[in-house]
């Protein structure tokens, strides 16, 4: 891979970034926010870099594999089913990282091929897994989700005539999130189906 100026750049300042961490034997709250904020921005940018690399690569076996490539959608019959190979951000931690951004658009990016598959009021039940005890599924940012299937074009808009959600939290060792997007007049169905 050749490495561009600008991934370069992040790369390098992500490098002081944790040398100034390590180096450090007492950091603050806000010191420890801030690192992370950064990390979050230069994971962004890294992997915006390797898209645009893997976009101009010929060969796909010169392609370089990133938690992007882990995002997938299919129809299984009346339902799209998304998977998000990580887990949903929390509202207190949307302005200081970038996370909700890539994942809306990878959303959007996967979801693409399904543009106008829904015309009427859809339902979208959305399922986090995270590797931790007793979480607050109240406090995660699902806002990414509807945005990216507007983008694409999946559905027509997230307003309270076109949208209705719910969303579950489960443990797992294996953090990720699923979303099954499909008509609401197959609510009743649905829930029926994965909650027994």
């Amino acid at each position: 891979m050749i490495i561009s100026e600008k991934m370069k750049k992040e790369l390098l300042n992500l490098q002081q970034c944790i040398d100034r961490v390590v180096e450090n034997s007492s950091l603050t709250d806000i010191q420890i926010e801030n690192f992370l904020k950064n990390f979050e921005k230069a994971r962004y940018n890294i992997l915006n870099e390797i898209k645009i690399y893997n976009n101009n690569t010929e060969f796909e076996y010169e392609k370089i594999r990133t938690i992007d490539n882990e995002y997938k959608s299919e129809m299984l019959g009346d339902i799209l089913k998304i998977y998000v190979p990580e887990v949903l951000p929390s509202y207190k931690s949307v302005n200081k990282t970038h996370s909700h951004k890539r994942i809306l658009l990878n959303i959007a990016e996967i979801t693409r091929k399904f543009e106008n598959q829904f015309e009427n009021e859809v339902f979208i039940y959305i399922k986090i897994f995270d590797k931790i005890l007793g979480w607050d599924v109240d406090n995660k940012y699902i806002k990414p989700i509807s945005d990216a299937l507007i983008m694409s074009k999946v559905i027509k808009d997230d307003n309270m005539t076109k949208m209705s959600y719910a969303v579950k939290g489960e443990f797992s060792e294996e953090p990720h999130t699923e979303i099954y997007v499909f008509d609401s007049k197959n609510i009743s169905e649905f829930l029926e189906d994965c909650c027994t």
